[in-house]
């Protein structure tokens, strides 16, 4: 059975993880930042109050990305997923009210926690049942979701906003439930299984935390750190680093969101021909290219061409992790490791955001930021050859 459902279909379930990610990162994570200033305007929080409830979320993204397998070994996968998904659609209705800052707070970190055990459990949930031919096409599929959010975020949702932020989250919430039920029972069969309590070893008893993987981690790391740049800083230096103004560096954000909901397909086409391995580190060197582009022209064709490679490549690399995880360890490992991959991307992530953020605050140089950035992710392509060399034959 789960041989014909590799052959045929690998496209329709895909669709089921592509609307999980959508839901729990895509609207739960960042269809929240757009909503900040009308929170604000609207006297719902104060400026303080809305970036800690930004906070409150990736710090449940990391609480989600550390526990998920943990919750797996005793809850079923797709159990798992529905409950969180169903769980993200409640935080989305909770937050239409104007709730007191503890209750919202509350609320944003379990939208957190949500979405990290969905994208820990996600794609290794419908890897199992991918054959290799087809996982780069597949992962590619599922982390469009996320992608897709972001370009929601800077399109749709501000129509909305100026409907009121109570309509705005009761969209989501109508989004959410129309995409669970739609792919509720979009899951592969004999998927619905628990994470098996098993050490970190090989068939042959030697250590999966191996020079292979240490170096994987390192290289995902660095595109976190290298990620930063344009996701904290990007519509700033536009607007008012370069003095255009925030219509256009709105303009180049969700140019950047398109290209993130387009990026995990093409880079999961391309693994699909020429391989992970090589496909992570050819993308982090064109990333690279991206975060460095604005530092050598600041022509809108350059911005634009930043948006695009940065952009398309900052989910198409997660997916192309996440299968070349799957290539390294056996199924009986891959949630686990995938787990550890994604807590370290999120804590260096995070912490890049705050050393970037006060280097900025101390020195006001955007050419700072970008050169650290494209220093990272040239750190991390060159840890990704090491893995791909350190790999036992």
């Amino acid at each position: 059975m789960n041989k014909e459902l590799k052959k045929k279909y690998p496209i329709g379930y895909s669709f089921t993880g592509l609307a999980a990610l959508l839901v729990g990162i895509g609207i739960g994570r960042f269809g929240y930042p757009p909503l900040i200033p009308e929170i604000i305007n609207q006297k719902w929080f104060t400026i303080a109050q809305a970036d800690y409830l930004g906070a409150a979320n990736l710090t449940g993204y990391i609480i989600g990305s550390m526990i998920a397998t943990l919750l797996n070994r005793y809850i079923p996968s797709v159990t798992l997923i529905r409950v969180m998904l169903l769980f993200t659609a409640i935080t989305f209705l909770g937050c239409s009210f104007q709730l007191s800052f503890l209750l919202y707070f509350t609320l944003r970190v379990i939208a957190g926690i949500t979405g990290g055990v969905l994208m820990v459990l996600t794609a290794p949930t419908l890897f199992k049942y991918t054959s290799n031919d087809k996982k780069g096409l597949v992962g590619g599929l599922v982390f469009s979701g996320v992608g897709i959010g972001i370009a929601l975020s800077g399109t749709i949702i501000p129509l909305l906003v100026d409907k009121g932020l109570s309509i705005t989250w009761f969209a989501y919430v109508i989004t959410a439930i129309v995409l669970i039920s739609v792919t509720w029972n979009g899951w592969p069969n004999g998927s619905n299984e628990k994470h098996k309590i098993t050490s970190l070893t090989y068939g042959s008893g030697s250590r999966v935390w191996n020079k292979t993987i240490i170096l994987l981690i390192v290289s995902y790391a660095s595109n976190a750190v290298g990620f930063v740049p344009h996701t904290v800083f990007w519509v700033d230096f536009i607007s008012r680093g370069l003095k255009l103004g925030i219509g256009k560096g709105t303009q180049l954000w969700v140019l950047l969101g398109i290209a993130a909901a387009l990026g995990p397909l093409l880079t999961g086409y391309i693994a699909d021909k020429i391989g992970f391995a090589k496909s992570i580190r050819i993308s982090l060197l064109i990333k690279a290219i991206g975060v460095i582009l604005p530092l050598m022209s600041t022509s809108i064709w350059s911005l634009a061409a930043s948006s695009v490679f940065v952009g398309s490549l900052a989910l198409g690399i997660s997916s192309l992790a996440a299968g070349r995880t799957g290539e390294l360890v056996s199924q009986s490992h891959q949630k686990k490791v995938w787990s550890y991959m994604t807590v370290t991307y999120s804590v260096a992530h995070a912490l890049t955001a705050y050393v970037l953020t006060y280097l900025f605050s101390r020195y006001g140089s955007y050419t700072m930021l970008f050169t650290i950035g494209s220093i990272s992710l040239i750190i991390g392509s060159i840890a990704d050859y090491w893995s791909s060399k350190s790999v036992r034959q």
